[in-house]
């Protein structure tokens, strides 16, 4: 009982999903409690197409794996595959949630395109997405970070990138920086178990209790999410 009690305090205190919160609740700012459709793009196996769905909440996920479609249909959620989106489609909030950290630039300028053309003038976009650090690379088909400031280069309507040109609009409405405790990075006790494992897991376990005792100071920014408006 005692080693599962401290398995449990071991989870808690390293598991954090401040982000899913705040994707959370930069979709209610953004609709604003108004009936409101909502486009999940890349909504894998289902998890914000449960949370978000709710009164006045018309949530419709698009997922290209046709067998997590599948899926998501048989769970009894709208989700459908890009080909089965019909183009006169109109939503008030799109949610991009790590999608765009999966395309070279070359790739990412149409998918975002093609999608913010589903979004009424006016409506909004929240983009999830990690910054580069020592795990970036950890997912086998990440491919670049982005950060906001290259979206408005190419999307903010400046023209301040001149290889790239959008032709949707939009405008940063709100930032917020995602920061993680401290984890080590390419050691050996991440792949063999073994005294060394438990050790890193206690440091670890140190460094993500001084992060919350710390209101999340003594960390790393490793993450963001956009609340933007579509202008034009």
């Amino acid at each position: 009982m005692i080693l599962t009690a401290i398995k449990r305090l071991y989870r808690t205190v390293v598991s954090f999903d401040d982000e899913q919160r705040q994707v959370l609740d930069s979709i209610r700012r953004a609709s604003g409690g108004r009936p409101c459709r909502i486009l999940d793009v890349g909504s894998g196996q289902g998890r914000y197409l449960r949370l978000l769905a709710g009164p006045g909440r018309s949530v419709r996920g698009v997922e290209i794996n046709r067998a997590l479609a599948a899926e998501n249909r048989a769970a009894g959620l709208d989700c459908v595959t890009p080909e089965e989106l019909q183009a006169a489609e109109q939503f008030d909030v799109l949610l991009i949630s790590h999608v765009i950290e999966h395309f070279t630039p070359e790739g990412l300028l149409p998918l975002m395109d093609g999608y913010l053309d589903h979004l009424k003038p006016g409506g909004s976009l929240v983009i999830a997405t990690p910054l580069m650090s020592p795990f970036f690379y950890d997912d086998f088909d990440h491919v670049k970070p982005y950060q906001p400031l290259g979206i408005l280069m190419v999307f903010g309507g400046e023209g301040a990138q001149v290889q790239y040109y959008a032709r949707n609009r939009l405008a940063l409405r709100e930032l917020w920086f995602r920061r993680s405790p401290w984890r080590a990075s390419h050691h050996r006790a991440r792949y063999f178990t073994g005294s060394a494992t438990r050790g890193l897991q206690a440091v670890e376990f140190l460094a993500a209790l001084m992060f919350r005792l710390s209101a999340r100071r003594l960390g790393r920014t490793d993450g963001w999410v956009g609340l933007f408006e579509k202008t034009t």
